[in-house]
């Protein structure tokens, strides 16, 4: 096992560790699934940055801008971005009222339990395939990491989620949100400084002007428009962003937690697009674009960072896997 790799799992272990003392709070159901209703300003901003702030933002959209450009990044960070800013202008404040523990509970108050039971059933698949997707990118973030082939490090990936998720609830994660999403930011920032500072930052400039367009040249405008609402308006009433609204100790505190996390996402998630969009230029050729990033931050950062910044990457899927099970 390489250096890199087992200091990686020492970092998620120490993760385990931290959810596993925080859990020891809960008491109740509302405890486990929304945290008591409990969560600060900040606590409940880095929540809501981090759940969204996970796979499909770094290793998808640096992915995603090293293989086709700017316009593959729609959806992460501007649509996402988008959604946390309409659920703090609209949504926040009447969810957060209503007092209800999962978004199927508005469902049943509304229409039913038969309506509440056929809304978790549509729930529950597309939960499962976005958790797949961030498990997919642990494999990725392991195999770039070490000579491990990606069936391996995605069924390493998959236990060490498992057990994650069954050790603590909403408030466990919520702490854990706010290490992890620190940590994360500085690297993604340190590793965008590093390039700048070599000089590299040039390749940037380098790039064909089609790779700057946010519209892609081939789509029809319903496309294009079907592009942007997905994001927008289907991960609005997603049970992962709800369930952290209806968290936070007060509506004030919902609304306000999902507009500055809407900003920090756009923000820090433009990071990712750059450097992959970097990579091009700098790492061209890469058989896997989806370990563009990886491979930039390994270029750019001593092993001792490159390992904290790799083991934040690996907290940031746990988290958004935790969230989406």
């Amino acid at each position: 096992m390489s250096g890199t790799l087992l200091a990686i799992l020492i970092y998620v272990a120490l993760q385990l560790v931290v959810g596993a003392v925080i859990a020891r709070r809960i008491h109740s159901e509302e405890d486990y699934l929304v945290a008591g209703r409990s969560l600060g300003p900040w606590l409940s901003t880095f929540t809501i940055f981090a759940t969204w702030f996970g796979a499909e933002t770094c290793m998808g959209a640096a992915g995603e801008a090293y293989g086709k450009g700017l316009y593959a990044t729609t959806a992460d960070p501007f649509g996402y971005g988008l959604c946390l800013l309409l659920m703090g202008a609209v949504f926040a404040v009447p969810l957060w009222k209503r007092g209800l523990t999962t978004l199927a509970d508005l469902f049943r108050v509304r229409f039913g339990s038969r309506a509440e039971q056929l809304a978790a059933l549509l729930m529950v698949p597309t939960s499962i395939m976005w958790a797949a997707a961030q498990i997919r990118a642990f494999g990725q973030v392991l195999g770039a990491s070490s000579s491990m082939g990606l069936t391996a490090a995605i069924t390493i990936a998959t236990a060490v989620v498992i057990i994650y998720t069954a050790m603590g609830g909403l408030l466990a994660d919520a702490y854990s949100d706010a290490i992890q999403g620190s940590v994360l930011l500085v690297g993604l920032v340190i590793v965008m400084a590093a390039m700048l500072v070599s000089g590299d930052g040039s390749s940037l400039l380098a790039l064909h002007p089609s790779a700057w367009s946010l519209v892609d040249p081939h789509a029809s405008v319903w496309e294009t428009i079907e592009a942007w609402a997905i994001p927008v308006f289907g991960s609005v009433v997603a049970q992962e962003l709800i369930a952290r609204v209806i968290a936070a100790r007060s509506p004030s505190v919902a609304r306000n937690a999902a507009i500055r996390a809407s900003l920090i996402y756009v923000a820090i998630g433009m990071i990712p697009v750059f450097l992959g969009l970097s990579a091009t230029v700098i790492l061209p050729g890469l058989s896997e674009k989806e370990q563009a990033l990886a491979h930039m931050a390994a270029h750019y950062l001593p092993n001792t960072l490159y390992v904290v910044f790799m083991g934040a990457l690996v907290s940031a899927i746990l988290s958004t896997v935790d969230s989406a099970l």
